[in-house]
């Protein structure tokens, strides 16, 4: 959202801080209720979302001015985002566990119907009931038409360019309910990730979060930045993906970059995150080239920025 902020400030000359709270409480609770209908590996239950997702959650569930709305507690930080990851994930297992367990039918509907219902519950008691009116600049809005009216620009479709593991695999267009994917080279991704930031295109960075090389005091995130054994570093690509050990995913906004003078290639990224000022570089992180190319799992840029991909 931090884009929408900022091409906001750059249209208007004003500020207009939007509620991060708001659009990860709508899809937390709506990713929770899909999960009771599939299996974990369907619907990823979590706080975060690529930018895909954040933006059909956007264009789904609409948008906030900060203040318009204040949750019950701070849902987002930690003990109380564990808890309620806990306690929704014991609400999942125990319904689908007695869906599974009861025949097709009315019987059935109601197990689910009880489970959609404590979800909601748990959410009113621990964020709040999610607004559907507030009042700003002495007008009443709903959420969507707030988005629509501010941000219609954010409407326009998208492309995500993602790594492919295998380096010699071909690139590969396809079309999601999200919008097109391209499956390219790391090469092409950093190579497309450059062109569109040095035309002043929004570039939307999703991937794998590894804590352990990251220092939150600095924002420095680099694997060779942390004293490792060589034969402790982290796998390759295909292994991990071999082996499923990648940690959680998460999306973050590409603001910049530095090259190596020696070499012309990206010397590391810089990155703006959604954990507020506090952490990182006053919220910023500096994602170094091995981390990048580690851990990185696709961009996501406007579609318009791609005419070299065909529709």
């Amino acid at each position: 959202m931090s884009h929408l902020e900022r091409s906001y400030e750059q249209k208007t000359g004003q500020t207009l801080t939007l509620s991060n709270e708001y659009l990860s409480a709508r899809h937390w609770l709506e990713r929770s209720l899909q999960r009771l209908e599939k299996t974990s590996k369907d619907v990823e239950v979590k706080l975060g979302a690529g930018p895909l997702f954040s933006r059909e959650s956007i264009l789904e569930y609409g948008l906030l001015p900060e203040g318009a709305w204040k949750p019950k507690s701070d849902f987002m930080l930690n003990p109380q985002a564990k808890k309620m990851s806990e306690f929704i994930e014991n609400i999942l297992v125990r319904t689908q566990w007695q869906a599974e367990r009861t025949p097709e039918g009315p019987g059935r509907d109601a197990v689910l119907a009880q489970g959609r219902n404590q979800i909601k519950n748990l959410f009113r008691q621990m964020v709040g009931e999610m607004p559907t009116q507030f009042e700003f600049q002495g007008q009443t809005w709903t959420p969507k038409d707030f988005a629509k009216a501010y941000f219609e620009s954010f409407e326009g479709p998208k492309t995500q360019v993602a790594i492919h593991n295998d380096r010699k695999a071909k690139p590969e267009l396809t079309k999601t309910s999200q919008g097109r994917k391209l499956t390219t080279s790391i090469d092409a991704v950093e190579n497309t990730a450059r062109r569109m930031l040095d035309k002043g295109e929004a570039v939307y960075l999703s991937y794998d979060h590894h804590a352990e090389y990251v220092d939150a005091a600095t924002g420095i995130m680099s694997i060779r930045a942390f004293h490792i054994p060589t034969y402790a570093r982290p796998a390759t690509r295909q292994m991990r993906e071999a082996f499923d050990t990648n940690s959680g995913g998460h999306a973050v906004q590409i603001v910049g970059y530095e090259l190596d003078p020696r070499t012309g290639r990206v010397a590391k990224w810089k990155i703006r995150n959604s954990w507020g000022t506090k952490k990182g570089d006053e919220g910023h992180y500096h994602m170094y080239d091995d981390y990048f190319r580690a851990f990185a799992k696709s961009i996501t840029v406007p579609s318009s920025a791609l005419p070299f991909v065909p529709m």
